[in-house]
């Protein structure tokens, strides 16, 4: 019984305890209605601030994109890099495999995507230089191991390049700058090509040569000199002139008229070449062929010699008045030289002309410093003649 007595005691006590327990929250005031709901509402806030960091896009928005460029090599010259901006997407590119070529090789650009295009700039060398590419955080784990296996980049600072870019998506566009043509080095020599001399140059190199050779008197060495220069040059009048003068100083007339010949053979007309020929001819007393190689075609003024001689020829063949018209016009053009007075005087005296012919003997008297004794001599026979 005491035992029962004890427990009912023992319950009586905890009821009691129950009781007073709960008159003690009963007594003790509520919690406001308003705290609660802040306590919920910055939860809520919180939780969404923690799942919009975690699910947050790695993409950057469509501003100024600013670029790094890594440093050059301090053991690789500076060279102009050709730098291409082009549209991708955050997924890495592989390099193209560098080639033995030695222009640099464009890199292709991929289409443009759905939504705002990012673009990241890679710097395309001509040596094969390993490319560095930015890796996003969020790159799956296969794309992180290629790049891992890639070697190591260099230290790399922000430069100065920068992009801007467009919020609509456009096709890839490039940016070259000028880059000097690559010149083919062996080691440390460089090839230079010399440029052979043109066909003006050797001309003038060979009458130079020709030329010193003859005032120095080697007239064999000159006349090699101007042999070659006929090769090259065969419508060159001056070429053949200078072989004949060079001939007749050698003693070799054929030789000189042979030279001469030539040039009439290519069809050079020049009155020097036909006044040499009509020369060669009137040794030979050949009048006949004189006049015939002294065609009226050229002026009087540069040319008194030629004309002279072609008076001449036509006095030989009795041609007495076209000889005197000849010979007028000359001793009007060259009045001091005697031998036009005496050709003409000789030309009316055969016309039947004596007071003229005796007037132009005067004249070649007077003017006849320049004449042969000789001819002095039938001057002043012809005066007495003519009187």
């Amino acid at each position: 019984m005491s035992v029962i007595n004890k427990m009912l005691r023992d319950l009586d006590q905890r009821n009691h305890n129950a009781a007073n327990v709960n008159q003690v929250i009963a007594r003790r005031p509520g919690q406001p209605l308003w705290l609660t709901v802040l306590l919920l509402l910055t939860f809520g806030l919180l939780c969404f601030a923690i799942y919009a960091v975690l699910s947050r896009s790695t993409v950057m928005p469509p501003a100024t994109l600013t670029a790094v460029v890594p440093e050059p090599a301090a053991q690789l010259p500076a060279k102009p890099a050709e730098i291409a901006i082009a549209a991708h997407s955050l997924e890495p590119t592989k390099s193209p495999e560098p080639t033995d070529s030695l222009e640099p090789t464009p890199t292709e650009s991929p289409a443009p995507t759905s939504g705002p295009a990012l673009t990241q700039s890679t710097i395309a060398k001509p040596s094969p230089v390993p490319e560095q590419t930015a890796t996003p955080e969020d790159t799956s784990a296969a794309d992180a191991a290629e790049i891992a296996a890639q070697p190591e980049p260099q230290q790399i600072k922000p430069g100065v390049l920068t992009a801007q870019v467009d919020a609509v998506p456009q096709a890839a566009t490039v940016v070259q700058a000028p880059t000097p043509a690559p010149t083919a080095k062996t080691g440390s020599s460089l090839s230079v090509t010399s440029r052979e001399p043109t066909a003006a140059q050797s001309q003038a190199k060979l009458r130079q040569q020709a030329m010193a050779a003859a005032q120095a008197g080697q007239g064999q060495q000159a006349l090699r000199y101007w042999q070659q220069l006929q090769q090259l040059a065969p419508q060159d009048a001056v070429v053949y002139l200078a072989q004949a003068r060079l001939w007749l100083q050698l003693g070799q007339p054929q030789q000189a008229e042979a030279s001469l010949l030539q040039a009439k053979a290519q069809g050079i007309m020049d009155a020097d070449i036909q006044l040499m020929l009509a020369q060669a001819a009137a040794s030979r007393q050949q009048w006949l062929q004189v006049e015939a190689l002294l065609p009226a075609g050229f002026a009087v003024p540069l040319h008194p010699d030629y004309y002279g001689l072609k008076a001449t020829a036509l006095q030989q063949l009795g041609q007495h008045q076209q000889a005197f018209d000849w010979f007028a016009e000359l001793s009007a053009l060259q009045p001091q030289l005697g031998k036009w007075w005496l050709g003409g005087a000789v030309s009316l005296e055969a016309l039947e002309r004596p007071a003229e012919a005796h007037q132009y003997y005067l004249n070649a008297l007077q003017w006849g410093d320049s004449l042969s004794v000789q001819s002095k001599t039938y001057i002043q026979q012809r005066l007495v003649a003519t009187e």
